[in-house]
């Protein structure tokens, strides 16, 4: 019989040491547009951060966070993916999940249909209590905005609602929050629309006191860094505090660049 090297034999003794001393937290559940928040104590000696890695679906999405809480971003999946997470963590520890909540599911509500047309949003559900809500939203400038509320007032075992809407020009991004009386939030998918009404402009490019804009906009003014220094709604955006140089304005979902003379 072949006789196993000394290092052969302590790389097993290690795997079997680091194996022996480490557990899991398993969480399962569907994703509905929030992440996960984890406190990470340290392990019982002081050495070090309790957890050793996370997955998410089978896929490693954390190594050794050293922090003492992290968070876990499920943004890239779609509203409605279920999720695996999988926290390893030392022996003698444990990392404390603060909201599993928002990834589960104890409703029997759901979205049948969602679509978005020229004038309205409509969507059909099957499944809503009394006294639950609904939040229409719209993607401006990469923050989720309200545009309307309902209240259920009627339960049914199926109900279709719809709600006119602006778009702006080019594409526009809603969803549907449902948030019942429990506080279960629950999300449709996103929808699209493409609109081809007349496109607001702004003006001046080389600017010395305002900006202006042809129509009535939500709108962001950011640094040459992307970091915004105000944003506000209407035709007009007075500039003349700002330093000379480069700045970009975000309005009518897009971002454009002019200079401050």
């Amino acid at each position: 019989m072949k006789l196993q090297s000394p290092i052969s034999l302590l790389c097993l003794f290690l795997l079997l040491h680091l194996v022996s001393f480490a557990q899991e937290i398993k969480l399962t559940g569907v994703y509905q547009g929030k992440n996960i928040y984890v406190q990470n104590p340290l392990k019982t000696d002081q050495s070090g951060y309790c957890t050793q890695a996370v997955f998410v679906n089978g896929t490693k999405v954390l190594d050794n966070p050293r922090a003492s809480s992290y968070e876990i971003n499920l943004s890239k999946y779609p509203i409605n993916t279920p999720v695996e997470i999988r926290i390893v963590h030392s022996n003698g520890c444990k990392p404390k999940v603060i909201n599993k909540y928002v990834i589960d599911v104890r409703t029997n509500f759901k979205f049948i249909s969602v679509n978005v047309d020229d004038k309205n949003i409509n969507w059909t559900v099957e499944g809503e209590t009394n006294n639950s809500v609904y939040y229409v939203e719209q993607l401006v400038n990469n923050n989720w905005t309200n545009l309307k509320v309902l209240t259920v007032q009627t339960q049914q075992k199926t109900n279709s609602y719809s709600v006119p809407v602006s778009h702006s020009v080019g594409q526009n991004t809603y969803r549907i929050k449902h948030q019942e009386k429990s506080g279960q939030i629950i999300y449709s998918q996103t929808i699209s629309y493409s609109s081809v009404q007349g496109m607001v402009k702004f003006y001046p490019r080389n600017v010395s006191n305002k900006i202006y804009f042809t129509a009535n906009v939500d709108y962001e003014i950011l640094s040459n860094q992307k970091k915004l220094i105000k944003k506000g709604k209407g035709k007009e955006v007075d500039v003349s505090t700002l330093q000379r140089g480069v700045y970009y304005v975000s309005f009518d979902n897009r971002t454009e660049q002019f200079l401050k003379k």
